[in-house]
């Protein structure tokens, strides 16, 4: 098959060639097939970008002011095009090869928890919680499969000790005792927002646990009776798996960066107009720091001013000590300064092959120094430093402000699957800044002194997972 007829049609084409869009292969495939259609798509619209400056040229007096500005405009939308071009001319590449050969090997693709849907367990198993007598055998259990860092049983304590929200696990049990699947379930209740569960909040990545797809059906079916019996509004489930449960939304995508293995090699790929953007800080002498307790006052004065300019309340800062201080987990902070003042920050998160970034800001005086860009740049050397693969830049409602942020890095989306149990009559909820009925609270949070966000803030959000 060539690649403009894959292109065409790709989940057809996977059909065609006897590919499961689930399988590696497959999602190599389609990754390579949905970067190729973006980058022809962005060429498009640069070589109009071009021609609309070229149009304003010839209009233009020879000696008017707007004469050296346009100048700067074709240069720069010439040098997107010709990287744009060459970008798409190695991707055009690499999907031919990869439909010849049957073979991706270009495009790497992170480690979520999924099970191919071929996948049944044969055997007999029932489904229950997990009793604290037998805590042994689900840390057993977990040692020996594929999980996300939030999975292990340390976040579930660290979530304890912050917010007081209790984390309860239920188990699918084989006829000979053994393991073979689970998920765990942080329990919420309030006056504001009612009670509630979700694996895991506060997270991205969360879930069920097992080798087989049938198994992972039959526990979110066995939640459905969980969530009547507890009188719980909804069950929150956060997965990267496909077709568990009928209630889903797929709104949202990881934006991920699969890293090269040197930052001269980055800097290629990032392109002329990412480097400009990130380079223009220099101008303000930027200066960078890596660490964990002795940053968190700093991190936090810039976290705390950015969540009440966007109008979302503040974590407590000891929920960020708690996890800086858990030796289990690989935490660390970042903290840019200009005139020796922080001006942007970010929470980092490694595991496994993966550095993360679950919480990040920027003051709004500092946009103009496009000092955000640069500690992304300096976030990107440091993981290829430390010999991470990837890069997650966090998840992003697909198409929005945040999510062609991410995008221009490189990064490629990879589409959450949040399913969601209610019990009859109940509907998605949606306890996120995008409802309209909290239009009016963030405005006025918004107006309100960042001392006072610091106190009212950490209660509110405890209950926002």
């Amino acid at each position: 098959m060539d690649v403009k007829t894959f292109i065409a049609a790709p989940e057809s084409g996977l059909t065609s060639l006897g590919i499961s869009i689930l399988d590696t292969r497959g999602r190599e495939l389609l990754t390579l097939a949905e970067q190729l259609t973006e980058l022809k798509s962005c060429l498009k619209e640069a070589k109009k970008n071009k021609a609309e400056v070229a149009r304003q040229f010839k209009t233009l007096e020879q000696s008017s002011d707007q004469r050296e500005p346009l100048i700067a405009a074709m240069q720069s939308v010439s040098a997107d095009i010709k990287d744009i071009e060459e970008k798409l001319k190695k991707t055009e590449k690499s999907l031919a090869s990869a439909l010849l050969t049957g073979q991706a090997q270009e495009v790497p693709i992170p480690s979520f928890v999924t099970i191919p849907p071929e996948q049944s367990y044969a055997g007999s198993y029932t489904v229950r919680e997990l009793e604290m007598a037998e805590w042994q055998l689900w840390l057993n259990f977990l040692s020996t499969r594929c999980t996300s860092a939030y999975h292990q049983p340390v976040w579930a304590e660290l979530i304890r000790k912050s917010f007081s929200h209790p984390t309860r696990v239920w188990i699918a049990v084989a006829s000979d005792g053994k393991v073979i699947g689970g998920i765990p379930l942080t329990f919420f209740s309030s006056r504001l927002f009612g009670r509630f569960a979700v694996s895991i909040p506060y997270f991205n990545y969360g879930g069920v646990i097992t080798n087989w797809i049938n198994v992972a059906r039959e526990i979110i079916k066995h939640l459905e009776t969980v969530c009547i019996n507890e009188k719980l509004t909804h069950i929150e489930i956060r997965s990267m798996q496909p077709e568990l449960a009928e209630q889903c939304s797929n709104k949202k995508a990881s934006m991920i960066l699969a890293l090269p293995d040197s930052e001269e090699t980055l800097d290629e790929q990032l392109g002329a107009k990412v480097r400009a953007q990130y380079k223009k800080t220099e101008e303000y002498r930027p200066n960078v720091l890596f660490g964990k307790l002795e940053l968190l006052d700093d991190f936090y004065k810039v976290f705390a001013q950015n969540m009440r300019d966007l109008g979302t309340p503040v974590y407590a800062k000891q929920w960020f000590a708690n996890i800086l201080s858990e030796a289990k987990i690989n935490a660390l902070l970042v903290v840019v300064y200009v005139d020796q003042k922080p001006v942007a920050t970010g929470f980092l998160v490694g595991y496994k092959g993966m550095l993360e970034i679950p919480w990040a800001s920027t003051i709004k005086q500092a946009n103009t120094m496009n000092a955000n860009m640069w500690m992304y740049r300096q976030i990107l050397g440091y993981a290829i430093r430390e010999g991470y693969q990837f890069f997650d830049f966090g998840r992003s409602t697909r198409d929005a402000g945040t999510y062609k942020f991410k995008k221009q890095w490189g990064a490629k989306p990879h589409t959450h699957y949040w399913y969601y149990l209610f019990p009859e009559g109940g509907a998605i909820p949606e306890l996120n800044p995008d409802n309209p009925k909290y239009k009016l609270m963030i405005n006025v949070w918004k107006r309100m002194p960042v001392w006072l966000t610091k106190i009212i803030g950490p209660p509110i959000v405890a209950n926002l997972p």
